[in-house]
């Protein structure tokens, strides 16, 4: 029997599962890895975080000014933000807005924030166009790019599908691989198995080696026939361990609290349960593989009603909710004992202009789109601290540009994580312009 295309479409066509397809192989127990049992999770803060409200100057100049001056009503009390470490003589010193402190308790001496970092040149204001090219990462768009960097990192690596997994990608070339496609859902909750034409109420008790014994007696007659059915086997393989294997691991609930229950909540939740099935999986290997975890947050285009701390949409409420479900993921990953083989890195795809937008004096304030931004990563292999060069006086009073020129590009954030991986940078981002400057994030 020849499985159609049509067939195949309506039968993976399952609820949250977006676009779901996977090579032969089985989740969680597979051939020797090449690896050492690492873990990088990214997370997309999507719309354009505003780093110098979320790593705000506490002290010298730049706090008189950004506060004084530039943005009267979006002022951060210097007494409030939370200081970042290793700052011993510096003037002027950077720090975490108060709606980090559910993290910062646990993981301050963990966290590098990496000042005005961004997309070299003069990529223009467009979220899609910066979110695109920070996908692919590039500093300008070609002619056929389509595969970003993290699906080149998978196709470089020849990774098995379930060593990518994301939640709520933004941008197609993320996850556009060329080899073995990653695991693309929206959450682990939603996820069914297709039913096949035999299977009815009375079927479901059938073991899933019954099942795919079934599947193996249709002979295909051609290469495409034999990929359909192979790749049919291959995700009930997969959606019956995720089922029995990843869904059940007992997450969250520790001493830092629980995952809320919204999108953020959700990922960080089920990047909990991927990470630590692995780690508890009998199959030795399957502990040995690198695994990467790509999510996002939205809500950061924060055009008005900045510094609201009424709204759910602002951005001190979407700092806290940041910070609160990933102090919970934080304390998984110790307890589970995967700390120091994990990173998290946090990006966006700009920043904001350095003055604040509308009437002085009203509520409704806020920023526009920028350039320049700053961020953090952070990990058990982390040492905290501040890399990158702060703005100048006479950059941040520049009205023309209204933004920060980035003296760090956000390939070199990305290429410290891999070479912390044991890969050469130079494979994932193989543009001739780009030429990699270390950060020291692990030192």
């Amino acid at each position: 029997m020849i499985l159609s295309r049509r067939t195949l479409i309506r039968n993976f066509t399952l609820a949250g599962l977006g676009s779901f397809v996977l090579q032969p192989s089985f989740l969680f127990a597979q051939s020797p890895s090449i690896g050492s049992g690492k873990n990088v999770v990214v997370i997309n803060l999507l719309g354009g975080l505003d780093g110098l409200a979320a790593f705000p100057y506490l002290s010298g100049a730049l706090s008189n000014i950004i506060n004084g001056e530039l943005r009267p009503d979006l002022r951060i009390a210097p007494s409030s933000i939370l200081p970042a470490q290793r700052q011993v003589g510096v003037a002027n010193q950077i720090g975490f807005h108060p709606s980090f402190m559910p993290l910062f308790i646990h993981a301050k001496d963990n966290i590098k924030i990496v000042q005005n970092y961004g997309i070299p040149g003069d990529p223009g204001r467009s979220h899609d166009t910066c979110q695109t090219l920070m996908s692919l990462g590039a500093t300008e768009l070609r002619s056929g790019d389509n595969v970003g960097f993290l699906a080149r990192l998978m196709d470089v690596q020849n990774w098995d599908s379930f060593q990518y997994w994301s939640f709520l990608a933004e941008n197609p070339s993320d996850t556009n691989t060329t080899k073995k496609p990653p695991i693309v859902v929206n959450n682990l909750e939603s996820l069914q198995l297709p039913k096949l034409w035999w299977d009815s109420a009375g079927d479901e008790s059938l073991t899933q080696e019954l099942q795919n014994s079934l599947l193996s007696v249709q002979i295909p007659r051609d290469a495409l026939g034999v990929q359909q059915r192979d790749t049919l086997v291959s995700m009930r393989d997969t959606l019956a361990t995720v089922k029995r294997s990843i869904i059940n691991q007992p997450v969250g609930k520790n001493k830092a609290g629980d995952y809320s229950d919204n999108s953020i909540g959700g990922s960080l939740k089920d990047a909990a349960r991927v990470l630590k099935s692995k780690k508890f999986s009998p199959d030795q290997s399957a502990q040995n593989k690198d695994t990467l975890i790509l999510l996002g947050q939205g809500g950061y285009d924060t055009h008005s009603n900045q510094n609201s701390r009424d709204s759910s949409s602002s951005l001190a409420g979407n700092l806290d909710q940041l910070a609160k479900n990933l102090a919970v993921f934080w304390v998984d990953l110790e307890l589970s004992g995967m700390l120091n083989d994990t990173v998290i890195v946090v990006y966006s795809e700009f920043g904001r202009t350095v003055y604040q937008n509308g009437t002085p004096g009203s509520e409704t304030v806020g920023t526009d789109h920028g350039h320049g931004s700053s961020t953090m990563v952070l990990g058990g292999g982390i040492v905290g601290g501040v890399v990158g060069n702060a703005p100048t006086t006479s950059e941040l009073r520049d009205e023309d540009y209204n933004a920060l020129r980035p003296t760090t590009d956000f390939r070199d954030i990305f290429s410290d994580v891999f070479v912390w991986l044991g890969i050469d940078p130079r494979a994932i981002f193989n543009d001739s312009s780009y030429s990699r400057r270390s950060l020291g994030l692990f030192g």
